[in-house]
């Protein structure tokens, strides 16, 4: 979540460095140092890997079986299962922004929800989670 935005956004960082200590004249520059930061060059963040709607399907009903564990915990406990979100999330994230980025969005604001150590708000993540699997799923079954 946080740390694939982290890592993206230095990736596209060191590729525009790189660019631009290679002497790229302006016309160049432009068109390359666009193209490299919407993507990246080696396809190792977790946006950019894809996978089956199977697996999708799969991960997604996992994260929500846990979304439900979190908001039913006491907050400590919540907080510390809602480790185990990142896990589930990184492998189908790509895939799932690349169908849909409402779920995607949905998802990475219901995770700040269930992180919180906050009951209430962890109920509202799960909630948030449970309406955006099904929505997807419908669309996307696998």
């Amino acid at each position: 979540m946080r740390t694939s935005r982290i890592l993206s956004g230095l990736v596209a960082a060191a590729a525009l460095v790189t660019l631009v200590a290679c002497g790229s004249d302006d016309s160049t520059t432009s068109t390359s140092t666009s193209d490299t930061a919407s993507a990246s060059p080696t396809g190792t963040t977790p946006e950019d890997q894809r996978t089956t709607d199977a697996a999708v399907a799969d991960g997604m009903t996992q994260i929500n079986d846990l979304a439900a564990e979190i908001a039913a915990a006491p907050a400590a406990q919540g907080k510390t299962l809602s480790d185990g979100i990142e896990p589930l999330w990184m492998p189908i994230e790509g895939t799932v922004q690349e169908n849909s980025q409402e779920t995607y969005d949905a998802y990475e604001g219901a995770f700040t929800l269930l992180e919180s150590g906050d009951v209430t708000k962890a109920q509202e993540g799960a909630k948030a989670v449970d309406e955006a699997t099904t929505a997807y799923l419908a669309d996307f079954p696998g």
